[in-house]
């Protein structure tokens, strides 16, 4: 049983020892004889009305459910065709910067001169790690741009992290 048919209940069960009670408490012997029937008829005359308004309450309050539990569907279909189309757009968005930055290092990779040592080399792959990991790039990615291994990314960026840090 629910809340609110707890409720119809003991409201019933109140109204019918409220009446006894004052049937049996509130009236002579001779008036009581007399009233009885017409309190009996007024009680179940009310006991009758309750129970019908009681009952459109429960049917209004389902029906009531009934569209929340609808509209919360309704929000939840909404929220994840929302999710679907931030993502495209993340998607897109994170496209457009790795094509930039693709540019960009094909730009620099253009415009350095050959290295004249091997000094001179490492330092420049090591610049162009620490700033691409800056910008972004992954150590896998970095690795395959600059055509070294995972585990030389790695060690120059705890080196660098290293001195700096």
């Amino acid at each position: 049983m629910s809340f609110l048919d707890y409720l119809v209940v003991l409201s019933t069960l109140g109204t019918v020892v409220f009446s006894w009670t004052y049937l049996l408490l509130g009236r002579e012997n001779g008036q009581r004889e007399l009233d009885r029937e017409e309190i009996e008829e007024r009680i179940m005359e009310l006991m009758g009305k309750f129970r019908y308004m009681s009952a459109n309450r429960l049917e209004l309050l389902e029906r009531k459910t009934q569209e929340i539990r609808r509209l919360i569907a309704e929000a939840n279909t909404a929220m994840s065709k929302l999710m679907v189309k931030m993502s495209e757009m993340e998607r897109l968005e994170l496209s457009k910067v790795e094509i930039t930055e693709e540019k960009t290092v094909r730009e620099e990779q253009k415009t350095q001169k050959e290295p004249e040592d091997d000094t001179e080399k490492d330092a420049g792959i090591e610049k162009k790690i620490v700033s691409m990991y800056d910008r972004g790039f992954s150590e896998i990615d970095i690795a395959k741009k600059l055509g070294v291994t995972v585990g030389e990314v790695r060690l120059i960026l705890q080196l660098f992290k290293r001195n700096v840090g």
